[in-house]
């Protein structure tokens, strides 16, 4: 299932980027049964994608990729706030893969921080990333 997703200008915990220096973070897209994703930016305008896993449902490995290759990899339990790291690049993919008894969910995030005329940053609520999500259900 392919589901082009439209952010929503919300704060999803707006203590963490603020506090350093930084905007966000906000809402990107929610992944369902697995969490949201948010973007922020830090002091110097680099964007950091962070997930926000669901609490009600089951352990998660979160594989995040940049620049070509994989940048981390670690399982992520319910409830628990991941912040990925700052990087300049601008295609960015977060893939999350829940296993349960009933079977394996999983969600592909592609983001892209690409500079355009309207939107020279993406360091604003208002100025969002485009973004591809795909769920691949149970």
């Amino acid at each position: 299932m392919l589901i082009a997703a439209t952010s929503v200008a919300a704060g999803v915990s707006g203590a963490g980027a603020a506090q350093r220096g930084g905007r966000g973070p906000w809402l990107l897209t929610a992944l369902p049964g697995m969490g949201t994703v948010s973007w922020r930016c830090n002091a110097r305008w680099v964007p950091a994608l962070g997930l926000n896993a669901s609490s009600a449902t089951a352990t998660e490995t979160l594989t995040f990729r940049a620049g070509g290759k994989a940048r981390l990899h670690r399982v992520v339990q319910p409830g628990e706030r991941v912040d990925l790291p700052y990087v300049r690049f601008p295609r960015q993919n977060v893939t999350i893969v829940q296993s349960t008894e009933p079977g394996t969910l999983k969600a592909v995030v592609t983001v892209d921080f690409t500079r355009r005329p309207i939107s020279p940053s993406h360091c604003l609520a208002y100025l969002p990333p485009a973004l591809i999500v795909h769920v691949y259900p149970r």
